[in-house]
């Protein structure tokens, strides 16, 4: 399947989420659907084995309730609210029919253990039929691995160089992933990647230029005018979020133009004339 609809348009970090409207929810969506943008969106899978989609393993932050989704069933998740408002977290399934083609969906497949593709295996067989654009991601290179053996979706390699508090935007523990040699391994379709350890304030990033002529690349989260312009220096395309709409508009099409070989495009990539 061809994935061009990915950097033709900006991508809403789950959703286009405000203060009725919160992260991960179907409003939130629904709202990015209406206005053409294509949505980023996180799955993970709940004690009785259903795909729901939420942002963190755990439901503190979002529903007030200290447990996380894997020691859940979807009966008991379904009876929380996200955020204080009358939403609850949806599964994956109410995503694709809230959505129903028409804008595209970035997926990433959570978890980090290498030896468990229980996410992605579910995340694959709820999408199976599923006729709109749509491409994985995960952090978890044996999930890109198993993605790309499964199914015939494009899929990506996240990637970060920032500390786990996000204190340090070029940590040595995780230079695997900065320096992006975890893609030797995962083997993607695209990249995306970290805009902090592109930031202003550090030396340009070489490893970027190195895989911009690899792979296309797409930089997260862009939430500022100072990201924006730090993005433009290697972004093919940007998963935004909290920017004024019509900033995001101007910005449309002002990314980097792809670097990449011919047989690494888009399958139906066409050169803007």
């Amino acid at each position: 399947m061809g994935f061009q609809w990915l950097f033709d348009r900006p991508i809403a970090h789950r959703g286009l989420h405000d203060e009725a409207f919160p992260e991960n929810s179907l409003p939130a969506y629904d709202k990015a659907a209406q206005l053409n943008y294509n949505i980023e969106i996180d799955t993970h899978v709940t004690k009785d084995g259903y795909v729901v989609v939420h942002h963190d393993e755990s439901l503190k932050r979002v529903c007030g309730v200290d447990k996380l989704i894997k020691n859940c069933t979807l009966e008991e998740i379904k009876a929380m609210r996200m955020l204080d408002t009358e939403y609850t977290v949806p599964t994956l399934k109410e995503v694709l029919d809230c959505v129903n083609g028409r804008t595209g969906i970035l997926c990433e497949i959570k978890g980090v253990n290498p030896f468990d593709n229980t996410i992605a295996k579910k995340t694959i067989e709820v999408i199976d039929g599923y006729s709109g654009p749509i491409a994985l991601q995960s952090f978890n290179f044996s999930a890109v691995q198993y993605a790309k053996r499964h199914c015939d979706l494009p899929v990506g390699e996240l990637c970060t160089w920032s500390s786990l508090d996000d204190k340090k935007y070029r940590w040595a523990p995780v230079n695997f992933m900065g320096k992006m040699w975890i893609c030797k391994f995962s083997k993607p379709d695209f990249i995306a990647y970290n805009v902090k350890a592109c930031d202003r304030k550090l030396k340009p990033n070489k490893y970027i230029v190195k895989w911009a002529n690899k792979l296309p690349i797409l930089f997260w989260t862009i939430d500022t005018d100072e990201r924006i312009e730090d993005a433009k220096k290697y972004a093919n395309n940007i998963i935004f979020e909290y920017l004024p709409l019509e900033k995001v508009e101007a910005e449309v099409g002002n990314f980097m133009p792809f670097k990449c070989p011919e047989d690494k495009l888009p399958e139906n990539y066409a050169p803007k004339k």
